[in-house]
């Protein structure tokens, strides 16, 4: 049980006047949104008379001025050791070309972002606790060894080629469940153009190359190589120490696809390195990374055209090829996502066998109309007491981005309206049903209690929301929350339900339902 306060029945008016505020705000919002749409539809089509571009035609000599990539603000978790994304802060906007130098100054003022000392891997968990200090960022060791080598002799070592190409996807947008599919895209891209991908560093729900954990701290990097047994894949460790000893350093091309109009534009912009380095911990890379740099914007579009252009615009020499982007559908053909790590799964197992037969509940509570949020546990309380008498099972699991841990910090990183309402839904929910969570279950034991790094990713989105993810996947009934009660239509939940189709196919399955909605608010 959660220790909570007894719930609040009277609902408070200054909650209602706060929800036609928001209401209010984010009408505005759209106003404005529609407006710059407007604003570029006319700046480009008609007052500019900018063309689209043909794959065989030429990169226009004058290009709009567009956003660039989103990131999130950083704070310091440990200014020696490593970066994570402020949970607290929303994502903000790449400074434009225009500015990009000065803006980037400003940045690199206020902000202060590294990567940890030495990454950590599943295989590092026993030894996590040793000082980080005792590690060596700069790989000295291995530079000193290599003294006497020269770059080919460097290149065949890390890729075994006289001549290295690597693909390095530096962060993948959104939170890990759209990531993994983010990633894949960036892979298959790898594939077509023959190089080598840098399996990018994991922590906190992101894949990004300032967080702490290795690549297979969250997935499983054999299974990979198994799927794409044509690409060859290097740690980012791994690059950065390659990056390290060359002596001369690798040259860059940065290309970045935007979710523009007009669809298959190619432009080159000034390059935001300061910005790069800064916000992205690439100053930590021995990079040929400035201003004389290549740096490509491609607005997306989709089918064997958009696949085109970007396979002959991203097919560079340059050694280390640059990637972002902020679209949100897959670049190709869409996979399956890639399989979790085997300590997160067996971790889940774990769980499953503990309590099956058990009800899963995913509860996330975003975007749920504030008043709302204690007639929707009572709704869903009513909606498991029913099925708890139909079907004699008990055990009740519930996945929520609410903070389990007592903190005012949400499990997921974009929402930040947690209001009383929310938390008066959680004691009702918690005071009529026994509920079991990661939390109460303990499947977490095997990592180090008393590590920085462990608890800044237990703290926020990250294993705990992938080990969900895994407990809903195999539950024998599995319902989510309707449409004014939160996030019903999130795409983690799409995803469980996705897997749910092929599991209860299995003649091994447990499962006695795909998905249920419990009662609606009207």
């Amino acid at each position: 049980m959660l220790k909570t306060s007894p719930p609040t029945k009277n609902i408070p008016w200054y909650f209602i006047l706060h929800d036609w505020i928001l209401i209010i705000i984010k009408t505005i919002a759209l106003m404005f949104i529609l407006w710059n749409i407007s604003y570029y539809s006319y700046y480009t089509f008609i007052h500019e008379s900018t063309s689209v571009i043909q794959p065989q035609d030429k990169i226009p000599e004058k290009s709009l001025s567009i956003p660039f990539p989103t990131e999130s603000s950083l704070s310091d978790i440990d200014k020696e050791d490593f970066t994570t994304i402020s949970e607290d802060t929303k994502p903000t906007e790449i400074p434009s070309p225009s500015t990009s130098d000065e803006t980037s100054q400003d940045i690199t003022s206020t902000r202060s972002s590294s990567i940890p000392s030495s990454t950590i891997s599943p295989s590092d968990i026993n030894n996590i606790n040793k000082d980080s200090k005792s590690h060596d960022t700069t790989s000295i060791g291995s530079s000193l060894t290599n003294d006497n080598k020269t770059d080919i002799e460097i290149n065949q070592q890390y890729c075994q080629s006289d001549k290295c190409k690597f693909l390095f996807a530096y962060y993948p947008p959104e939170q890990e469940t759209q990531a993994n599919q983010h990633f894949l895209s960036f892979l298959q891209l790898a594939e077509k153009l023959n190089r080598t991908m840098v399996l990018t560093n994991v922590g906190n729900s992101h894949i990004f190359a300032c967080r702490p954990f290795s690549f297979d701290f969250y997935y499983n990097v054999e299974k990979l190589k198994q799927r794409f047994p044509n690409v060859k894949f290097i740690t980012q460790k791994e690059f950065q120490d390659w990056t390290k000893e060359r002596k001369d350093k690798p040259d860059t091309f940065h290309g970045f696809i935007a979710p523009e109009f007009p669809q298959y534009m190619v432009k080159e912009v000034k390059p935001f390195v300061k910005y790069l380095n800064q916000a992205n911990c690439l100053r930590f890379f021995d990079l040929k990374l400035n201003d004389s740099t290549i740096f490509k914007v491609l607005n997306s579009g989709h089918g064997e055209k958009f696949e085109k252009i970007m396979l002959k615009e991203f097919n560079v020499e340059a050694e280390v090829l640059l990637v972002k982007h902020e679209v949100r559908h897959a670049l190709f053909k869409t996979h399956d996502p890639i399989d979790y790590a085997e300590h997160i799964v067996n971790a889940a197992n774990s769980v499953s066998q503990k309590l099956r037969p058990y009800i899963a509940t995913h509860w996330r509570m975003e975007h749920g109309i504030q008043r709302l949020m204690p007639t929707c546990a009572n709704n869903l309380v009513k909606w498991i007491k029913e099925k708890q008498h139909k079907t004699g099972i008990s055990n009740i699991y519930l996945a929520t981005d609410y903070p389990l841990l007592g903190e005012k910090k949400a499990q997921s990183s974009t929402w930040h309206e947690i209001s009383e309402l929310n938390t008066i839904a959680i004691q009702t929910l918690n005071s009529s049903v026994d509920l079991n969570t990661w939390i109460s279950m303990h499947p977490f034991d095997y990592l180090p209690k008393n590590n920085k790094w462990i608890k800044s990713e237990l703290m926020g989105a990250g294993i705990q929301g992938i080990l969900d993810k895994l407990v809903l996947i195999q539950a024998d009934y599995f319902v989510y929350c309707p449409k004014f009660c939160g996030r019903y239509n999130s795409r983690f939940t799409k995803k469980v339900i996705e897997a749910r189709k092929k599991e209860i196919k299995k003649k091994s399955s447990h499962l006695k339902n795909v998905w249920d909605i419990w009662y609606r608010v009207d």
